[in-house]
């Protein structure tokens, strides 16, 4: 059995980039909105429609409604460039099941996303973007 301290522990911002989408998963499919927001720069903005970023309680916002489908989130991360503390990381995600109201949901997307490296060695994002290019 997973414990809160367990999710926590691998939900929180990591050490390495490249660990940034496995995080994301791991704190999304524990239904876990408050570490999902532990994983972005105070001014981290997410772009849940094309040209519409959000950041703070209107991010968090977004993020749980994604959460009250009760489906677990797929990432598959495609690339991760480091340059210094900046990352670009290119990721395949999915949401896709009967949701908790019994209507199907198929969400995907090619996430082109940016992260720095903080003060504290540990990344965030500090731009979300699930839908890429679309």
């Amino acid at each position: 059995m997973t414990t809160r301290d367990d999710v926590l522990a691998i939900a929180a911002p990591p050490e390495e980039a490249s660990q940034l989408a496995a995080a994301f998963a791991a704190a999304f499919n524990a239904g876990d909105a408050q570490a999902l927001d532990r994983l972005y720069a105070e001014e981290g903005i997410l772009l849940p429609a094309p040209g519409e970023p959000v950041t703070g309680t209107q991010r968090a916002a977004a993020n749980r409604k994604l959460l009250s489908f009760g489906l677990p989130i797929t990432i598959g991360l495609r690339h991760a460039y480091v340059a210094g503390d900046i990352a670009l990381l290119i990721a395949d995600w999915s949401i896709c099941g009967t949701g908790c109201d019994g209507d199907r949901i198929d969400l995907r997307g090619t996430a082109t996303d940016v992260a720095r490296r903080g003060a504290d060695g540990r990344w965030r994002y500090v731009i979300d973007n699930p839908l890429g290019v679309s």
